[in-house]
């Protein structure tokens, strides 16, 4: 079997595991699936250059993109694994690169000229070292979140949360603030009934419904992001923006969960990235009559403004979203962006 087919094989695999998993896998370990199915793919193709490795990701991430649009996962690791590359070549090739304004986003000749003669054999192992450093950064991420929630709520908070039951890093969000004896209240807004049986000893779980009569008596908001971009805005989980405006009339903290590895580096105008449902509801036998007079939208995400949200908690430090766009700088490499 020649690596064509091999590499045809593992992303067929790749979008089939994504497919046939209901309910979905945490976005880290999609993260962490992305990670290891580049690593294979680059280690099989064996690239003589910088400049084959770039297209080589470009061209296979917008193809598994292709076949699921909802993942913007797969676009922020392949840009995060070319800026690893990208760094390496430049530390073997005379240390590493001038801080620019990031106004002055293209690549001088010389640089331009090194990463294009660059030999990928010399800096395989170094690479191979960077991917598995940032497999590593994605598996510690719900706990460095974790970890900040002790700066973030305190005693005699009322917290309300969005999404507990399908969010494990808000999950150990709130677990870890209950371990370091923090005494406040959770509030948790449920999608369905059963979730209210569920439910932790520690939360209080409501229907949606109720979002506004409880609000007042709310001291924080804390949601959870599928993406962010670099304008400030994120996409939570559907029933965020009408909890988020609610938040802004009684001046109320919107906290927003923000692992790096959901951090886009650019905007997404594609409808189907960011506009995802969730399956029909109805019977089918009601359904099958209504085809054609009813259409019933289930979006599964809600996009949240910038105005709408105080703080990104992020891996490292919380962020307000005017500095967003400045911290995609740490992942991802301008030029790589434009070229994307």
């Amino acid at each position: 079997m020649n690596s064509t087919t091999e590499i045809d094989n593992l992303k067929r695999e790749f979008i089939f595991t994504l497919r046939k998993k209901f309910p979905r896998d945490s976005s880290s370990s999609i993260a962490i699936m992305t990670v290891n199915l580049i690593r294979k793919i680059i280690f099989r193709e064996n690239p003589k250059t910088m400049t084959d490795l770039q297209v080589s990701l470009a061209n296979h991430c917008k193809r598994l993109h292709a076949a699921e649009r909802s993942e913007l996962i797969i676009i922020n690791i392949g840009l995060m694994i070319s800026k690893l590359a990208r760094d390496e070549v430049l530390q073997k090739r005379g240390g590493g690169e001038p801080e620019p304004l990031y106004t002055l986003w293209r690549d001088d000749d010389e640089t331009t000229e090194r990463l294009r003669t660059a030999d990928m054999k010399k800096i395989r192992k170094d690479l191979q070292a960077s991917i598995k450093e940032l497999t590593t950064e994605i598996e510690s991420s719900r706990e460095c979140i974790a970890s900040q929630s002790t700066e973030l709520l305190f005693n005699n908070d009322i917290v309300m949360v969005h999404s507990l039951a399908t969010s494990k890093t808000m999950h150990a969000f709130l677990t870890h603030a209950v371990k370091s004896g923090r005494k406040h209240r959770v509030i948790d807004i449920v999608d369905e009934e059963e979730q209210l049986e569920s439910a932790p000893d520690f939360v209080t779980p409501i229907e949606l419904y109720e979002v506004a009569s409880r609000m007042p008596e709310t001291s924080k908001v804390v949601l959870v992001a599928a993406a962010y971009f670099p304008d400030g805005s994120c996409l939570v989980p559907a029933g965020g923006h009408q909890i988020a405006l609610l938040a802004k009339r009684h001046c109320i903290p919107v906290y927003v969960l923000a692992p790096f590895y959901k951090l886009c580096p650019f905007f997404m105008s594609d409808p189907d990235s960011l506009h995802s449902f969730r399956s029909n509801t109805l019977p089918f036998d009601l359904s099958a009559q209504m085809t054609g007079h009813v259409d019933c939208l289930h979006p599964a995400f809600d996009c949240l403004q910038s105005d709408l949200v105080t703080l990104f908690v992020s891996n490292t430090s919380c962020i307000i979203p005017s500095h967003v766009n400045r911290l995609k700088e740490d992942y991802y490499h301008s030029q790589d962006i434009a070229d994307y």
